[in-house]
């Protein structure tokens, strides 16, 4: 029987050489097993274990879409990129993600898998956790219980894989994932450069070996995590009217002000502020905050702008001395104690250790690529790709 198993696995696995060449390059370096180890499927990011039983309810193109399930795991490091987040949840966010790109695909996988409807491929892990996280605090909020996960209250409904039970294992170490990090950066690269081009080796490319954290994610995933929202099409979302097309926006009534730093130290051109504030405008016209201010600073605040709700956001610097970054911490602190978030567009080339941390979340729009010289001590710091 295993000598059965092993056969359609390797079929499997050619089929992924067939159809996703860049991913099975990479998954050469993990090994596969057959084991009632786990229940179905899982992987820690060095091996991919394969429940017989399972296999056996799985047709050949159900299996070649588990197969890829569990690889794509592999190639987007879900178990590194974990933290301290939920395990379940973690998960369960993430088979989302993935299984939403295989049906993209109109590939097959095996009944019991993770559909949600709002999730898109593209879309970025920490934000879809942190909103399914919100979305299970109100609905716990509204059942009255303190505990559980799941539409059902089971707290194993959320962990995902293809029982319920997740398919995620705990990584064997941080050594593990820089060399799979190597191995994934450089088959990106020959893919890309055969020709084999797609979002998913773009985004890896970008990705990989720097910060995997984007500040518009972070902002959105923040922003949403601090509203009372809903999708009304009482507010049809600008963006789509001109195309013709009347789409819901997200609607806040209890969403206040988001304050924007940024470092006027001669370090943004305006090309780089042009484009930071149509990303700012699509969240705004979006999330709807109460207004949104922005404090240019250099080694002192330099100017301030407001924008309320249907503002053109605007971005013009003024500065270019040094950089202190406790003058805009003082501001906040100071005169808008009702913000829920500062976002703070830098190259973290200054002192962060005189900031103490505010009452609000705080993220370091890092504008200076992978070079840090230095690494706050709260906050998140999220990379702002020009």
């Amino acid at each position: 029987m295993s000598y059965i198993h092993e056969n359609r696995l390797g079929i499997a696995y050619s089929k992924l050489s067939l159809r996703e060449p860049f991913i099975a390059a990479v998954m050469t370096r993990i090994k596969r097993e057959i084991s009632d180890e786990v229940p179905t499927a899982a992987t820690d990011g060095t091996r991919v274990i394969y429940n017989p039983d399972f296999m056996d309810k799985c047709s050949d193109e159900e299996l070649f879409g588990l197969a890829l399930h569990e690889s794509l795991h592999v190639i987007l490091m879900h178990m590194w990129r974990r933290g301290e987040r939920d395990p379940k949840l973690w998960n369960f966010a993430n088979d989302a993600i993935i299984n939403a790109y295989i049906r993209s695909k109109q590939y097959q996988l095996p009944e019991g898998g993770v559909f949600v409807g709002w999730v898109r491929d593209s879309m970025d892990s920490e934000y879809v956790y942190k909103r399914m996280q919100k979305d299970q605090d109100e609905d716990q909020q509204q059942s009255g219980s303190g505990g559980g996960g799941g539409e059902d209250g089971d707290s194993d409904a959320q962990a995902g894989g293809f029982d319920g039970t997740g398919d995620l294992m705990d990584a064997p170490s941080d050594a593990t994932m820089t060399d799979l990090e190597a191995t994934i950066q450089a088959s990106a690269e020959m893919a890309k450069a055969c020709g084999q081009g797609s979002a998913l080796i773009d985004n890896i490319l970008k990705g990989t070996g720097k910060s995997r954290v984007d500040w518009r994610n972070e902002t959105r995933a923040m922003m949403t995590s601090a509203s009372n929202d809903d999708y009304t099409y009482r507010r049809p979302s600008r963006r789509f009217i001109a195309q013709g097309t009347y789409l819901p926006s997200l609607y806040s009534e209890g969403l206040g002000p988001v304050l924007f730093g940024v470092d006027s130290s001669a370090s943004m051109t305006q090309r780089e502020l042009e484009q930071i504030a149509n990303e700012i405008q699509q969240l705004v016209n979006d999330l709807n905050p109460a207004f949104i201010r922005v404090v240019y600073c250099d080694t002192q605040i330099q100017r301030i702008q407001d924008f309320q709700q249907g503002d053109d956001v605007e971005l013009s610097c003024r500065g270019g001395g040094g950089t202190r970054f406790k003058p805009v911490f003082d501001y906040l602190e100071d005169e808008m104690p009702e913000a829920v978030g500062l976002v703070y567009f830098t190259d973290l080339e200054g002192n962060t250790d005189e900031c103490k941390e505010p009452h609000c979340p705080v993220i370091w729009a890092n504008t200076g690529g992978s070079q840090r010289s230095n690494q706050p001590k709260f906050g998140v710091v999220a990379n702002v790709e020009i």
